[in-house]
């Protein structure tokens, strides 16, 4: 049997099934609709004769003569005696009611074969239209199955992927054969996001490079200086081992945030979420900037709880972070302001505000990149890396969050990070977190990110 027969065969089978639940419904509500007339014809014969029903002293009998031939074809042949213990009988001629019972019975099962002969038929194109997506596709694959095997066209395809070189960036696979162009397509743009990758591996790779070899430069051209006149010169000495101690932090540092970005790039940076209250993390890292900078006017606005859902170390982390830049690009005497807040849409936000120097609009759309730098001299000699909104940015991104960027150069810049909303019972709750409120806002879409 063919897979078109077979189908045909299952489209009858549930047409009859259908057409039999059908009939079988309409039984029973007949059955239901004679046993209903009955019973109201009952109850309304002995209210009229006793004024009551189910009185247990009548005695009840159906007398039936059936000399007229056919069932309730003569009217009065059928009697209904009702016999109280004192009285006399009452007679209740229900040959009338019984035939017009008859009739109804018969007038529905006439216009119920109508309606099943209609189904029948009607159900027919529509059984057949519900399966025409699996008729098509057994049609499909029956043709598939009886379709020539092309062995060749699967060799030369081989082939030609075997060919392709890795090395090659604009290497892309290409065999000729229109059936074979889908593949073709989903080949190629795997090549073109592995090559995207290893273009992004050697630039990182590359600057890191960079950057480490200035540091290395400067501890050699000062371990020289002390080995020639740092055991005769005190200046000398000590002008050294500030400036070798000076590049070894910075070294650190840049080894632990390139560590912190490869982890994170493997998936080994886990987050520990919990509800945390920006405003008490703002009100530290203002606390902390006032101690460690006093050469900034360090401004807290921070709302009495703003409650996110994060994990507060990889945060704070963050706003360390903003308030580090807004330091470096800012003068002596600046304000700097840290907010802590809920935006329009009620989301959980922090903010960190400079009056500096600003981003150029040339710049603005690469300042999440690694290691890019707008003025690599000025950022050097701030001790920047270059890796700093990197990394906030990842903690950003695995908090389902997203910035906001505001800047003109020479007037200063905003940078916002926006999270989700936070539902209550979605994660633990720290010891060192306080819990959020019952009335705290539900989660929703964000937004797309702006000014990024």
């Amino acid at each position: 049997m063919t897979e078109s027969r077979r189908m045909t065969s299952i489209a009858r089978r549930i047409n009859r099934s259908f057409i039999w639940r059908l009939f079988w419904v309409m039984f029973w509500l007949d059955v239901l609709v004679v046993a209903l007339s009955l019973g109201i014809w009952l109850v309304r014969t002995e209210q009229s004769a006793f004024g009551t029903f189910l009185d247990t002293t009548v005695r009840r009998q159906v007398l039936w003569d059936n000399q007229g031939g056919a069932l309730f074809s003569t009217l009065g042949t059928v009697e209904y005696l009702l016999t109280p213990l004192t009285g006399e009988t009452v007679t209740v001629q229900a040959g009338v009611f019984l035939q017009s019972l008859y009739q109804l019975v018969v007038s529905l099962g006439v216009i119920q074969a109508i309606i099943l002969v209609a189904h029948f038929f009607s159900s027919r194109k529509r059984t057949a239209y519900l399966l025409s997506p699996l008729t098509r596709m057994s049609e499909t694959a029956e043709q598939l199955s009886q379709a020539p095997f092309d062995e060749q066209k699967f060799h030369d395809l081989e082939n030609a992927i075997e060919a392709l070189s890795a090395n090659a960036p604009d290497e892309r696979l290409h065999t000729g054969d229109r059936e074979l162009q889908g593949l073709e397509t989903a080949v190629n743009n795997l090549l073109t996001r592995m090559h995207d990758s290893y273009k992004q591996q050697i630039r990182f790779v590359s600057d890191a490079s960079h950057e480490l070899r200035t540091p290395i430069s400067v501890i050699q051209g000062y371990a020289d200086m002390l080995a020639r006149w740092g055991s005769k010169d005190e200046k000398v000495l000590n002008e050294s081992i500030t400036a070798i101690r000076g590049e070894a932090q910075h070294m650190q540092k840049m080894v632990e945030q390139l560590l912190f970005l490869a982890r994170g790039d493997a998936g080994r940076n886990q987050l520990t979420l919990a509800a945390v209250d920006l405003s008490g993390m703002m009100r530290d890292v203002h606390e902390e900037y006032e101690m460690i900078n006093h050469t900034r006017l360090w401004q807290l606005q921070a709302e009495d709880t703003v409650m996110a859902l994060g994990d507060a170390a990889m945060l704070k982390q963050t706003a360390r972070i903003l308030a580090d830049n807004a330091a470096k690009y800012s003068k002596d005497g600046d304000a700097i302001t840290l907010r802590a807040f809920h935006d329009a849409a009620g989301h959980p936000c922090i903010s960190v505000q400079d009056n500096g120097s600003g981003i150029q609009a040339k710049d603005m759309p690469h300042i999440f990149e690694r290691f890019y730098r707008s003025d690599p001299a000025r950022t050097r000699n701030s001790g920047g890396t270059g890796l700093g909104l990197s990394i906030a940015k990842w903690i950003v991104d695995r908090h389902e969050g997203y910035f906001n960027v505001l800047s003109r150069e020479g007037l200063g810049t905003r940078v916002e990070v926006v999270l989700p909303r936070y539902k209550p019972g979605e994660a633990p709750v720290k010891d060192n977190i306080i819990p959020l409120p019952a009335s705290a806002p539900q989660q929703e879409q964000k937004p797309a990110a702006s000014g990024k």
